[in-house]
């Protein structure tokens, strides 16, 4: 028999893409991208490749990248803020966070730095939206 898992906030089943620093040597970070499983106010589940390299306890700055149709607004949001990780997922290849602070208080990440880190999927959502999903070419 399972016991049952109180939350304290609701957590949303919504696919959010979201790239993960790890500090690697203390010297540089490396940002690993993945998907959201689940996301609430205090913690996500976060599928990635790179699941294996994080360790519990650790420090990390997600960046959750938030489409225009999810926001309600022309241009996509990325929005980052402290985490720690509280468990690694072998089976499901992944890492759950907790939040430093909540969901609704990360900080806006703007435009020319999302251009930086999420340049493909900036590419994607133009083509789609101005160019009827044509390659740019080149």
């Amino acid at each position: 028999m399972r016991i049952f898992d109180q939350r304290r906030h609701t957590r949303l089943r919504k696919n959010f893409q979201v790239t993960v620093r790890k500090r690697v040597s203390g010297i540089f970070d490396v940002l690993l991208e993945g998907n959201t499983l689940d996301l609430s106010q205090s913690g996500a589940f976060i599928k990635t490749e790179g699941w294996h390299f994080f360790e519990p306890n650790e420090l990390t700055k997600p960046i959750f990248f938030l489409p225009p149709d999810f926001t309600g607004v022309d241009t996509p949001i990325g929005l980052q803020g402290d985490a720690v990780i509280t468990r690694i997922d072998r089976e499901n290849q992944g890492i759950a966070v907790e939040f430093v602070k909540s969901f609704r208080e990360f900080e806006q990440i703007d435009l020319p730095d999302l251009l930086l880190i999420f340049p493909n999927m900036f590419l994607t959502h133009f083509r789609e939206r101005h160019l009827g999903g044509q390659d740019l070419g080149g």
